[in-house]
């Protein structure tokens, strides 16, 4: 543990956070910025069992134009209600947008889409890989896409490459595999169920390593460089921290009693040197922190929002926005989806 290390940066003043207004009602969550930091992407969740998803074009920190809804394939319209849900936006390098979706009573299949499109189109047809497919990564180059499915009954690793078109499993395991993501080339940090709980993996070079475990979930892993940021609630299930690793068996806890995304990973700064995330505690809410991955100083940037979290950032031209969620109030019905420019407060 390296808090006693920690500096504490005075709050950090910023301009007011821009929201992004959405006709629809419901809970705004897991913001995605496309590369170019042009486009934006996020659920809006009634828990009414459907969740919608949003793309919406930023300019200077400031939307521009109303959200579209992204429809799925068979659903009527993009503005008529189907019951169905559209979650999980990651972005290819190309500017197309790649997340998973269900119509009412059908399988969760991976989808493609361009921005000021219509309807979206499947990624994979169900003769390339059945089954219910879910947690894409895209490979940082593009020209791969990784992703799990249910196909054989567990949750499994599978990879598609763009350029053949083929789907291959990478492994197979008694247990379930989640979130992968790519790190700077080939390799991929996974978690794993085991035996109630979540470890961490790498996979490379046709090979499957563990990375840390221990009590409870190791989760949601993302790279940093050669490092592996991650969710941990090994000191219990209502505590969520945010942990590092260097290498095998390594864990160093950044943050404790972060708020944990709907579905994220931890957002990390364009440069990778630092690690944005909204804090459990309530006297804390009203601001979003930073902490280097070296874990030296800590920034924390308010506001005037209220239980802020799910953070993303993007550079746009030189200038870094945030992205985050948050009530306007205590009380507040809703989520709303917020931008400020963070240029310069780290």
């Amino acid at each position: 543990m390296i808090f006693g290390l920690l500096f504490a940066a005075a709050l950090s003043s910023v301009g007011a956070a821009a929201e992004i207004g959405v006709a629809a009602q419901g809970h705004a969550s897991n913001p995605a910025w496309s590369p170019d930091g042009q486009w934006l992407a996020f659920e809006m969740n009634t828990f009414g069992g459907e969740i919608d998803l949003y793309v919406v074009r930023i300019q200077n920190g400031n939307g521009v134009g109303t959200p579209q809804k992204v429809s799925l394939p068979g659903a009527s319209s993009a503005f008529s209600g189907g019951g169905g849900i559209a979650v999980s936006p990651t972005w290819h390098p190309k500017g197309r947008l790649i997340f998973e979706g269900a119509n009412k009573g059908s399988s969760g299949r991976l989808y493609d889409w361009a921005p000021g499109g219509q309807g979206a189109t499947e990624l994979l047809s169900a003769s390339q890989i059945p089954g219910d497919l879910s947690w894409p990564t895209v490979r940082r180059d593009g020209r791969a896409i990784a992703f799990v499915s249910d196909a054989t009954g567990q949750g499994d690793l599978y990879v598609w490459d763009r350029s053949t078109n083929e789907v291959n499993q990478l492994l197979s395991s008694p247990f379930s595999e989640s979130a992968p993501r790519y790190g700077a080339e080939d390799e991929l940090a996974y978690s794993r169920k085991n035996r109630g709980s979540e470890d961490l993996f790498v996979y490379r070079d046709g090979q499957s390593t563990p990375l840390v475990g221990g009590n409870g979930d190791q989760t949601r892993p993302v790279w940093a460089g050669s490092h592996v940021v991650f969710f941990s609630n090994e000191r219990g299930a209502d505590h969520w921290d945010l942990v590092v690793s260097a290498g095998v068996g390594a864990k160093t806890t950044l943050a404790r009693d972060v708020r944990l995304p709907d579905r994220a990973g931890p957002a990390l700064t364009p440069d990778g040197q630092w690690v944005a995330y909204g804090m459990a505690d309530p006297e804390k809410g009203d601001r979003i922190a930073f902490t280097r991955i070296d874990g030296s100083r800590t920034v924390e940037i308010p506001t005037g929002l209220v239980a802020c979290g799910e953070p993303a950032i993007i550079d746009a031209g030189g200038r870094w926005f945030l992205a985050f969620t948050a009530l306007p109030s205590e009380g507040s019905d809703w989520r709303g989806l917020h931008v400020i420019d963070i240029t310069g407060k780290l």
